[in-house]
């Protein structure tokens, strides 16, 4: 039997028919260009936005880092002041300090002017007794009081008087057969004298004081040479 001869064209059909089911396909699985382009630019776009993103948060961690380690306060808020401000915030100190001073001055003054009228109130009331004293003493003069009881009156008061001196801290400056001392004695004058040495105290003309160890009043003294 000899061969069947073929068709060629039923090839024909056959090829085209694959070819286009081929374009179709391909077609289908490919987009077209313009597909693309978005696809493209919407993948840079989200990769663009993840990496700014990232930077943006590595940037803010960096700065809060340096702020906690540094112990620094952001710009905003540690703001430089202007020399205006800085002018007028020492002004206002200035200001206070002067005032604090001059209450705490008068309140010192104060202080002072009523300790010292306690100590004058004080040393009145204990020299008041010696006044009575003396005004019984003077009451009694005309009538028949022996001289002798009189004076021995007024020394009562004397001795009373110094007993109260005594005791707010005031002392006589004892300086007859002292050697002369020129801090102290007061030299009225200067005397030839056999008895004594120079530069000895041999009279005194006017008493001097202590108070509270302190010289209130120097005595006036003779000294001899």
């Amino acid at each position: 039997m000899g061969k069947k001869a073929k068709n060629p064209r039923k090839n024909k059909i056959v090829e085209d028919v694959y070819i286009s089911d081929i374009a179709e396909i391909k077609e289908e699985l490919t987009p077209d260009n313009g597909e693309q382009e978005k696809i493209l630019t919407a993948d840079k776009k989200k990769g663009t936005e993840a990496v700014s993103n990232k930077a943006d948060t590595v940037t803010e961690e960096k700065e809060s880092t340096f702020a906690v380690t540094s112990g620094e306060i952001p710009e905003k808020v540690a703001k430089e002041p202007s020399i205006e401000e800085k002018y007028a915030i020492l002004n206002d100190k200035h200001l206070r300090l002067l005032a604090e001073y001059d209450n705490y001055r008068k309140r010192k003054e104060r202080e002072f002017s009523e300790f010292i009228n306690s100590a004058n109130a004080k040393l009145i009331t204990e020299l008041l007794p010696l006044l009575d004293n003396l005004d019984r003493a003077t009451g009694h003069r005309n009538k028949k009081t022996t001289l002798e009881k009189y004076v021995k009156g007024v020394a009562l008061i004397e001795d009373q008087l110094r007993a109260v001196l005594s005791n707010v801290g005031l002392e006589p400056i004892d300086v007859v057969g002292k050697q002369f001392n020129p801090t102290i004695h007061d030299a009225r004058g200067h005397v030839e004298t056999d008895q004594f040495e120079p530069g000895i105290v041999i009279a005194e003309e006017e008493k001097g004081y202590l108070l509270s160890g302190k010289v209130i009043r120097y005595p006036k003294v003779i000294v001899s040479k």
